[in-house]
């Protein structure tokens, strides 16, 4: 069986799950996401430009123009608004001319989803009191282990394992508070755009 990335178990994930995906990842979570986009806008553009020539009827051949324009920077520039339109989660202008639309609109979607998702977990750090914050963040962002942890903390190993268990509970439980009213007021809204 395929593994799922990221992107797609996010999409199916439950709120509680969503937050556990955030918090197992933390340390690289934008740039797992700044990687996604740019996957995703790399097969965008190539569907882009297949469309492209098949419409203009290319049979495979390449026939040299007239020199005058720049293929390297148009290529450059296209990549780059595709990336841009991904990342603010303007699925309808990225989406020009690509295929997989339903597919595509699913991924760009799930990724604005996950940004506005980690704003709310990273938010839900400073919640905690300052020496569990100091705590679970050096934790979320090494390796480091809890015998590790203790030493540089000076503290016990089961108080380290006690504080982060009560900070990944409170992170958890107030992230997700914020995470279903937010999604209860994105479901009005739509409700409410359908309406008028």
């Amino acid at each position: 069986m395929a593994r799922k990335n990221i992107v797609e178990l996010y999409s199916t994930s439950s709120t509680s799950k969503r937050v556990d995906i955030i918090l197992n990842n933390f340390a690289g979570f934008e740039r797992i996401l700044s990687g996604y986009e740019k996957s995703l806008s790399a097969t965008i553009k190539r569907e882009r430009e297949f469309n492209r020539r098949q419409r203009l009827g290319d049979i495979g051949i390449r026939v040299q123009t007239s020199g005058i324009s720049d293929p390297t920077c148009n290529e450059v520039v296209n990549r780059l608004e595709i990336q841009e339109a991904i990342h603010r989660g303007d699925w309808r202008n990225a989406l020009k001319d690509a295929d997989d639309f339903f597919k595509h609109r699913n991924e760009i979607q799930t990724i604005e989803l996950m940004r506005n998702d980690y704003d709310i977990v990273s938010g839900q750090l400073d919640s905690l009191n300052d020496d569990d914050y100091r705590l679970y963040v050096k934790y979320l962002n090494t390796n480091m282990t809890y015998i590790e942890l203790a030493d540089d903390f000076g503290l016990t190993h089961d108080a380290v394992r006690t504080r982060l268990y009560r900070s990944r509970a409170t992170v958890k439980a107030n992230s997700i508070f914020f995470m279903e009213s937010d999604t209860d007021s994105d479901l009005i809204n739509l409700q409410l755009s359908k309406c008028a």
